[in-house]
């Protein structure tokens, strides 16, 4: 049966937008003012050259799913191991389990500080994307996590992350007839919880000074409230004003 010609057109114009559009990839860039988008697939390596390599590469596995924004591929279907971060990879091994972007680290000490390098590769295009250098105290190992997956997030979303901050909040402890509030911090994800506050005195309404080192809250300690100012890693506390009313 022959099919009319304007259906013959019509069908043979739709075959051709198919064949010209081919299957969809994911791309390693999102729209943040589109109303939906498809999170997007990273593979995360674990950094070579010290065994905290390892750990860093969970913080920031974490850090990227739990955004919403980020699927991440899990390890154990990586193709290519053992993976070179100061060479280019197998972009066809990492398109293979459906990657659009690869994050790929070292890790070194020099001078008692260590210093980190990370790669984030595009491989749907083949080619780095971003990449930078970070040296800091051994113990900053987990900050320098949140910051690499800031700059992630940054270069896929054009706007600023959020993983390298804290959170200011009143920790509540004992009996409901005698409870203790104490004012404490904690890594956006949890991580470094810690008291700024010993129990002593009812302490509420924690907030960040602008250079987020500093801590004021209000506290009560048998008389008028008090506001304090107090740094957060020295715990220098300084009386900032009394409130007889």
């Amino acid at each position: 049966m022959m099919l009319p010609r304007h259906l013959r057109t019509a069908l043979c114009a739709g075959m051709l937008a198919f064949i010209a559009v081919g299957p969809a990839r994911a791309q390693l860039t999102i729209d943040m003012t589109r109303p939906s988008f498809e999170p997007v697939p990273i593979a995360i390596v674990d950094f070579g050259g010290d065994r905290v390599g390892a750990d860093m590469a969970t913080v920031i596995r974490n850090d990227l799913q739990n955004s919403g924004l980020f699927r991440s591929i899990p390890p154990g279907s990586f193709i290519q191991q053992n993976v070179d971060a100061n060479a280019p990879p197998r972009f066809p091994d990492w398109r293979g389990v459906g990657a659009a972007g690869l994050v790929v680290g070292q890790v070194s000490t020099i001078g008692g500080n260590l210093k980190v390098d990370f790669r984030l590769w595009d491989v749907v295009v083949g080619q780095q994307a971003t990449g930078l250098s970070f040296t800091s105290q051994p113990n900053n190992w987990r900050r320098l996590s949140h910051i690499i997956a800031d700059a992630i997030y940054k270069r896929v979303t054009g706007e600023e992350g959020y993983f390298d901050t804290r959170v200011a909040y009143v920790a509540e402890t004992g009996p409901l007839n005698a409870r203790v509030k104490r004012i404490a911090i904690m890594d956006q994800d949890s991580a470094n919880n810690r008291y700024i506050t010993d129990g002593s005195s009812l302490a509420l309404t924690p907030r960040f000074s602008p250079t987020l080192q500093e801590i004021v809250y209000m506290a009560y300690a048998g008389g008028p409230p008090r506001v304090y100012l107090q740094n957060v890693d020295s715990g220098r506390r300084e009386l900032l004003a009394t409130f007889p009313a």
